[in-house]
């Protein structure tokens, strides 16, 4: 029966990577979700349902559009496939627990994160808030943590801001985008202070990492994608992070 439901997860995290995936494009280029249906970016043709199989699709196709020949961008299949590892890892962590619903929660602005900052550097707004109406919704459920929780969620966030206003005086232009000041107000909410404390940390050395590895000259970093998966590795790692 477990394996059943395992399997149940990952595809549900695979068809909802697809559908995070495809926020992440949509939102920032203000084109609406519910249509047109899903098209190549460069020649424009309408991409039929069986060309469009998380995963399985792009792999079939060799990551290339089926009509014009060019190249698929793979950060939607990354997202596809982490969506539904991530499902499955947590599930076999945590089962049906409230940490599970809040790592969905966390993946889920991931998902739509990943594909909306590395592309064009933007946080959607309607994300984070219907992630933080979300969190609301479970650490309700959490009744000895909740007035923590929500206390956290907003610490972080005016810290967070705080931050950001040291540093665009320092640095003269802007260090940190509102996405990100409000993204670490999210990850307050759902896991606490200290812990958002550590993944914080956690963070930005991924970020560092990212931007020597990657030895861009732009001034702008993704730094939302980073934020959550700091989030995440925390949560899975650290058991008791409600007392820490």
């Amino acid at each position: 029966m477990k394996i059943l439901i395992v399997i149940f997860i990952g595809v549900l995290g695979a068809i909802l990577g697809s559908f995070y995936a495809c926020m992440g494009y949509r939102i920032p280029n203000k084109i609406p979700l519910s249509k047109p249906n899903s098209y190549c970016e460069s020649c424009k043709k309408e991409i039929k349902w069986y060309m469009n199989i998380p995963i399985f699709s792009y792999l079939f196709l060799h990551g290339k559009c089926a009509y014009c020949k060019s190249k698929i961008d793979s950060l939607s299949f990354i997202v596809e496939v982490l969506t539904s590892f991530l499902f499955i890892v947590f599930y076999l962590k945590y089962g049906f627990s409230i940490t599970f619903f809040i790592s969905l929660v966390l993946i889920s602005v991931l998902g739509v994160t990943m594909v909306s900052d590395f592309r064009y550097y933007y946080v959607s707004d309607r994300v984070v808030i219907l992630g933080l109406i979300s969190l609301i919704v479970l650490v309700y459920f959490e009744k000895n943590f909740m007035f923590y929780k929500i206390i956290s969620g907003i610490v972080m966030f005016l810290l967070m801001f705080l931050i950001k206003i040291i540093g665009d005086k320092s640095f003269k232009r802007e260090s940190l985008g509102g996405g990100d000041v409000k993204l670490l107000g999210l990850i307050g909410l759902a896991l606490g202070f200290y812990p958002t404390l550590i993944s914080l940390v956690i963070s930005c050395s991924m970020t560092l990492v990212y931007y020597f590895l990657s030895k861009q000259d732009e001034k702008e970093i993704p730094f939302g994608p980073f934020l959550l998966i700091g989030a995440l590795l925390v949560l899975y790692f650290i058991p008791n992070f409600n007392f820490i």
